[in-house]
């Protein structure tokens, strides 16, 4: 099944919604943008305003700035899938929501793609640049960015529901796991093993909470060995994080 990015915005009313493990309400200006798969029910008050897009995983990346700062925001925006928007910045980001809606409703099938595609880049472009006053964004090498990039698509993929090991994703990447530590900290501020842990933990708690699947199951379905080795794998998650 292919993985899908879900885009929301809320512009009046609320919304209430869950999303890894928690329940969270989108007042007006809220945003957010997560791995649809990781998002629970979406309940809109009666009043509410809510700009929707599913936009496929494998696509995004050809959304993103080709700079070290595309690789950071993506990353960032990983990390506060949630936040407010206001003033000119709310403006401009549903004025792209609306434009991509619009050129996947009137644009010829021929060239839907690619406009809806090029409607997508200035949505990330805006929405990166209001995250960026939020929150610090860092810059990278070309290469650590490149490297960091490819370490979360192939996360984003699903790998890591059969390799949960640094080693595996550095194998990869043709790097070391030292190397392949440093540049995730200096990139994200965070570890490699803290990228997959979130990955994997996400879709534990989405599979528990609406995919109203056992223990045993989940751990089957994320190809663990048995249910202790799961039991064990969670309760290290719990105790790094």
């Amino acid at each position: 099944m292919q993985q899908q990015i879900l885009h929301l915005l809320c512009t009046a009313g609320t919304c209430r919604l869950h999303f890894s493990g928690h329940e969270h309400e989108l007042t007006p200006g809220s945003c957010m943008i997560a791995m649809a798969s990781h998002v629970g029910s979406v309940c809109p008050s009666a009043d509410c305003q809510l700009y929707q897009l599913l936009f496929p995983a494998d696509r995004q990346a050809g959304c993103m700035p080709h700079t070290s700062y595309g690789v950071c925001g993506w990353l960032h925006l990983f990390m506060h899938p949630i936040f407010k928007l206001e003033g000119d910045a709310l403006t401009i980001v549903e004025h792209d929501f609306k434009d991509v809606a619009f050129r996947s409703e009137h644009t010829p099938e021929a060239y839907r793609g690619e406009a809806v595609l090029q409607g997508m880049r200035a949505l990330y472009l805006d929405v990166m640049n209001a995250h960026a006053t939020l929150f610090e964004h860092e810059e990278a090498t070309p290469r650590s960015a490149d490297i960091m990039s490819r370490f979360i698509r192939m996360l984003e993929s699903g790998t890591y529901r059969k390799h949960r090991t640094v080693a595996y994703y550095a194998g990869e990447l043709c790097v070391t796991p030292k190397h392949l530590h440093k540049i995730s900290t200096q990139v994200s501020g965070r570890t490699p093993s803290y990228w997959i842990g979130q990955f994997t933990m996400m879709e534990i708690r989405h599979l528990q909470m609406h995919g109203k699947l056992t223990a045993k199951e989940v751990a089957s379905k994320l190809n663990f060995d048995n249910i202790s080795h799961f039991s064990r794998y969670i309760s290290r998650l719990g105790k790094s994080w």
